[in-house]
């Protein structure tokens, strides 16, 4: 006969397994390092661990008795199921909604725009048919730039001012990154300063260049703005093709 500690471990171990397939499709198609610490993923994280991992195994815990009868032990399990999956489905739904769309290059920086951030009448303003909709396997590089328009131009200063929606959040102003590369090639800071900025981090900048088999001098960086953490982007200090990001300090 199984006991209610057994019970909880047999349903701990169910719970961490679901957890863990939940985080890798999490990680492969929608916060591929380093956007999941950039885009918040972490807090749905403590979400899965601490509603489905830890909460349902304690109830069966302390509501199992081995006593009940079959039909009363599968109503409660039910009970619990149900539960977990709502949250279950309720966390993967934030995950969903908050997940990374488009890396939009303005300016002298990236901003991470998730997909919260776009309704869907942004989205079908968009220009190029490529940023109608959002991508579902992680975000888009694109570039934008402040509209030539006045009444467009201030419609986007008085909109920064009042609802906090900046360019990066006008999908009508994306161009394609690749026709753009060269501006922010010309941005680009020195990878010197990146190290003196992340002085504990030269190891992994090194190693990140070392990949390439390129030196040092062939790259710079530009800083990427996010909700929960900003991070740096090595680009080509030549035509501004994007190497990786890395979760470091970028100011």
């Amino acid at each position: 006969m199984m006991s209610r500690w057994k019970a909880s471990l047999v349903h701990l171990i169910l719970s961490i397994v679901i957890a863990l397939t939940v985080l890798a499709i999490m990680l492969l198609l929608w916060y591929a390092p380093p956007f999941f610490s950039a885009a918040g993923g972490h807090q749905v994280l403590l979400i899965l661990l601490g509603v489905d991992v830890s909460l349902g195994p304690l109830i069966t815990l302390i509501i199992f008795n081995q006593k009940k009868s079959r039909k009363a032990l599968t109503f409660d399990f039910s009970i619990i199921a149900i539960l977990q999956i709502s949250a279950l489905l309720y966390g993967i739904n934030v995950m969903f909604e908050a997940r990374p769309v488009f890396v939009v290059f303005s300016k002298n920086s990236f901003d991470l725009v998730t997909a919260n951030m776009l309704s869907n009448e942004d989205i079908t303003k968009a220009k190029y048919p490529d940023y109608r909709s959002l991508p579902l396997s992680g975000p888009i590089y694109v570039y934008s730039e402040m509209p030539t328009n006045i009444k467009e131009s201030n419609e986007v200063v008085l909109s920064a001012f009042s609802s906090g929606k900046d360019l990066p959040q006008f999908p009508q102003y994306y161009r394609p990154y690749a026709e753009h590369r060269s501006t922010a090639a010309q941005a680009a800071q020195p990878i010197a300063k990146l190290k003196e900025l992340n002085p504990d981090h030269v190891t992994e900048i090194e190693n990140a260049i070392r990949a390439t088999g390129q030196t040092e001098t062939k790259f710079g960086f530009l800083p990427l703005r996010a909700k929960y953490q900003d991070i740096a982007v090595i680009v080509d200090n030549k035509d501004g093709k994007v190497l990786t990001a890395l979760p470091l300090r970028p100011w």
